[in-house]
């Protein structure tokens, strides 16, 4: 957050001035990638549903594509800086969600009264879109338009200043929020508006002279003030009493910040905080923050001065080659975090989290993966890492014994990876013949389809990765490896053959009979198979039925529509990216949702810690590969929302309730439901998005099959969507 209440003092002092964006044509501008994007948030979540839908917004893209197309028309070349680690933590994170709980609650019994208004304000009070949520689409959007970015290996405007004042002058002026006046920089731009083409920007000298403070005063004056890394000094945090000009006038009476601390030390607001030690630490953390430099390495800014206990406030050093990669994109800053405070915290879902299921998954599957996630974190670090790290849940008290994230409890262990090689195959060869430019699950899994390809891959067992194969010198071959190694920590490949399990072989035999089947479905069927695995996609409702009283009357009818719109809803709807949804909400399929997004997010992070454990290892020709390609091509970066299922439950319940109603007819009225503004706002008609759902539907119902053929999956199991299909077959589109 920024320095509370230095905006509102610098405009009202007048120390902001504006000036035409054509001073900053043809200059390298240094961008806060947060604050930026944080703006960007702001005008693509106007989607007031988006609360009841999941997801990401529909607007982002459009939203971001917008901003990147001003930057070039000004001719300014943006350098996108995003944040990185946390400063270290000393206390035990506590999870406090009541209040938006008590919100969300308020929306939906708003919506069930037909109070949309009302429950569009809950919502509005209660869900801000979570920023590394969106960071991969981020990533990629920039990516795709050749814009350079990095990720800080600590907070963005440490690194922008080291930018700046580089003698490389790698870049020229810094876009950011007020906050980044507490370093050393003469000016900072704190916005853009690129429809009146004018820039707002505030001089550092002209604040100082304004408050009569020297640079080190103004720190201690930010700091007291409150910031996101030092709440406001408590005896003058009080909200409705708090002003700026009571912290400065505070600092002008005692000179320092210490001073003014000190001298309310016996404060039981002081004392209970420990805000003595605090701002200490957060006052060395802003002197002495870590960057990356210019040559790859990781260094305090003021090197010379920064003291030899940095670790006490800036958190434990990894290798310089961990920072590098995070700062292309290969491993997300939450789960670094993760490991080197030793907890982690899970925030209560847009559904509230209120259903049994939702909850056990978090301590039986998901507390797996993160263990597998971990470990591979470990693998190849120091010694020192392999300490306990435990989580702690929005439902619990503070005083509630902690989650220890056990490694030894996956059912698939890290160090049974270790064990592959190249095998026979070229696999350039074998993906330019498949006609795709990117490898994808069907494709590993093809590879090892056949008995002697899949034993070529394994490394002879004693011997070193070195003795019997040459580092991947391809993204390609990089990616097949990634993807191959994944599937093998999920169970789709076998660890002892190398061959595919049943679960694997499903996924190779519903592509197969489904030649026409979208390559966008990848990711969405490893999903569903891993919820049918863990029995969370069924026909079933859950413990905490949201559905007071069926549309439809017939059990079975409820049963497949709910099972087919589950499906159909882990394939996200094509939005134009312009109008947002606004037409019906189902908060049983948000149940389902939440559960796809906690799973979706960890196998991310699942992929992501993989990649990093190989390139630690050295699998890779590490000079021969672009790291943001290979970021922006992991898996599981899209989270989906709930419209299509919305549309399918729709569609199969008007079919279900007039035999005399064709399928035209049917879907008309549910176009006429949605309303124009969402009919307005999907990127294909209603029949196309109904027609992809089907198709997606049609996949798994195939893998199912599979499955049931093998095996792997109950009778029971295999039979609810043979009697969902079968009552579909003759309404599907």
């Amino acid at each position: 957050m920024p320095v509370r209440h230095l905006d509102f003092y610098t405009t009202q002092k007048s120390l902001v001035s504006v000036q035409p964006l054509s001073v900053l044509k043809d200059i390298r501008l240094g961008i806060d990638g947060n604050v930026w994007l944080k703006k960007v948030v702001t005008t693509a979540a106007s989607e007031q549903y988006l609360a009841g839908i999941g997801g990401t917004p529909s607007c982002m893209r459009k939203a971001i594509e917008k901003e990147l197309e001003g930057f070039k028309a000004a001719s300014i070349h943006p350098l996108f800086v995003f944040s990185g680690l946390a400063l270290i933590r000393k206390d035990k994170p506590y999870v406090n969600d009541d209040p938006k709980i008590a919100k969300r609650n308020a929306a939906w019994d708003a919506v069930n009264a037909g109070k949309i208004d009302l429950a569009l304000s809950s919502w509005s009070t209660s869900y801000v879109v979570h920023q590394p949520d969106l960071i991969h689409l981020v990533f990629r959007i920039l990516k795709e338009r050749n814009i350079d970015y990095i990720r800080a290996p600590y907070g963005a405007g440490a690194q922008l200043v080291y930018l700046e004042r580089n003698p490389k002058q790698i870049i020229h002026a810094v876009y950011a929020g007020s906050e980044l006046l507490v370093f050393d920089v003469d000016r900072v731009i704190t916005s853009i508006d690129f429809a009146k083409q004018t820039f707002s920007v505030i001089s550092k000298k002209a604040v100082l002279q304004d408050l009569m403070l020297s640079d080190d005063q103004f720190l201690d004056l930010c700091i007291l003030a409150g910031f996101d890394l030092c709440p406001t000094f408590p005896p003058l945090s009080a909200e409705g009493a708090f002003a700026f000009k009571s912290i400065h006038e505070l600092l002008l009476q005692h000179r320092t910040g210490f001073n003014a601390v000190k001298a309310y030390a016996d404060s039981p607001q002081v004392v209970k905080s420990n805000y003595v030690d605090l701002f200490c630490r957060t006052r060395c953390a802003m002197r002495h923050q870590p960057i990356l430099t210019d040559e790859g390495h990781i260094e305090p800014m003021n090197v010379a001065q920064a003291p030899s206990d940095i670790h006490e406030f800036i958190g434990y050093r990894l290798p310089d080659e961990v920072y590098y990669y995070m700062s292309r994109g290969i491993i997300n800053e939450a789960t670094m975090n993760t490991l080197l405070c030793g907890h982690g915290a899970e925030f209560s879902p847009l559904c509230n989290g209120e259903t049994k299921e939702y909850r056990s998954f978090l301590t039986t599957e998901i507390m797996q993966m993160k263990a597998q996630t971990l470990s591979l974190m470990k693998a190849r670090l120091h010694p020192f890492y392999d300490r306990k790290i435990s989580v702690v849940y929005w439902y619990e008290s503070s005083s509630a014994p902690e989650h220890v994230i056990k490694m030894d409890t996956a059912s698939v262990k890290v160090d049974s990876i270790c064990n592959w090689k190249s095998g026979r195959q070229s696999i350039d060869k074998e993906l330019k013949k498949s006609g795709m430019t990117v490898p994808n699950y069907s494709f590993a899994l093809g590879l090892l389809s056949n008995a002697s390809d899949a034993s070529s891959t394994i490394l002879a067992k004693g011997a070193a990765a070195a003795d019997n194969s040459a580092p991947l010198s391809t993204s390609v071959e990089v990616q097949t490896r990634h993807l191959s190694k994944l599937l093998q920590l999920r169970s789709f490949v076998d660890t002892a053959t190398h061959a595919p399990t049943a679960y694997g072989k499903a996924v190779v035999d519903a592509f197969k009979s489904q030649p026409g089947a979208s390559s966008d479905f990848q990711d969405a069927l490893i999903v569903a198979l891993e919820l049918i695995k863990s029995g969370l996609l069924s026909s079933k409702p859950y413990s905490h039925n949201y559905t007071k009283k069926p549309v439809l009357e017939d059990d079975s009818a409820v049963r497949a529509v709910r099972l087919i719109s589950r499906t159909s809803s882990l394939i996200g709807a094509r939005f134009k990216g312009i109008k947002s949804w606004a037409g019906p909400l189902s908060r049983d399929l948000l149940a389902f949702n939440s559960i796809n997004k906690i799973l979706t997010r960890h196998l991310r992070h699942l992929g992501e810690a993989l990649m990093l454990e190989m390139l630690l290892a050295n699998e890779c020709q590490k000079d021969a590969l672009d790291y943001t390609e290979l970021a922006t091509h992991m898996p599981f970066a899209h989270e989906p929302s709930t419209v299509l299922g919305i549309l399918v439950k729709e569609y199969l319940e008007a079919m279900a309730l007039s035999s005399k109603l064709s399928k035209d007819q049917a879907v008309q009225q549910v176009e006429e439901h949605i309303g124009a503004t969402s009919l307005s706002s999907l990127a294909h008609s209603v029949r196309d998005e109904l027609q992809r759902g089907f198709a997606f539907w049609n996949l798994v119902c195939e893998a199912v099959k599979s499955l049931g053929a093998a095996n792997a999956v109950s009778k029971e199991q295999a039979q609810e969507f043979v009697d969902a299909n079968n009552w579909a077959k003759s309404r599907k589109l």
